[in-house]
């Protein structure tokens, strides 16, 4: 199935099911006056320390670059801690204009808890937003029920890529 075709489903799935809700949610609020609008809020801003990229392996539309993620640092009032190690995928489409990017990489916070981050997005070769899923206990266990949204940047040498990190909050 084509690129195209794929994101032509997911746009209608995505009509089908998340628009009569956020519609209702506006019908709600508008009616309600108490009703919140939810706001982001920065929980941590982190660094990843790549590995050189692999050869480029040719995909359906563009090409997928696979790197080792060797470590980097978490910074922030939602998380602190370290990154070990991971992986990220790029797939490079629409000849370099869009990136799909996949990673997965784990460390541990100040206090010896381990995490494990899993991020999947879409964007620019300058600005990428993601989901953000975190696998985590003690503490910051809190955070692993709730939706974080990640823009990132990959560096102009490849060689890191910055994430600032947002939670959702009702109020």
């Amino acid at each position: 199935m084509s690129l195209i075709r794929i994101s032509v489903a997911c746009l209608l799935a995505f009509s089908a099911t998340a628009l009569p809700v956020a519609q209702a949610e506006a019908q709600r609020s508008a009616s309600n006056p108490a009703a919140s609008t939810p706001r982001l809020v920065r929980i941590f801003t982190s660094q990843a320390i790549l590995g050189d990229f692999q050869a480029p392996i040719p995909i359906n539309g563009g090409q997928r670059l696979v790197a080792q993620v060797t470590g980097g640092s978490i910074k922030g009032k939602g998380l602190t801690g370290t990154i070990v190690a991971g992986i990220t995928v790029i797939d490079i489409l629409n000849s370099g204009q869009t990136l799909v990017n996949n990673v997965r990489s784990f460390g541990s916070t100040p206090d010896g808890t381990t995490f494990l981050i899993e991020e999947n997005g879409i964007g620019s070769p300058s600005d990428n937003f993601a989901r953000l899923i975190l696998s985590i206990g003690g503490s910051q266990a809190n955070l692993a029920n709730q939706f974080i949204f990640t823009e990132a940047s990959l560096s102009a040498d490849r060689k890191s890529v910055m994430t600032t990190a947002y939670q959702f909050l009702d109020r």
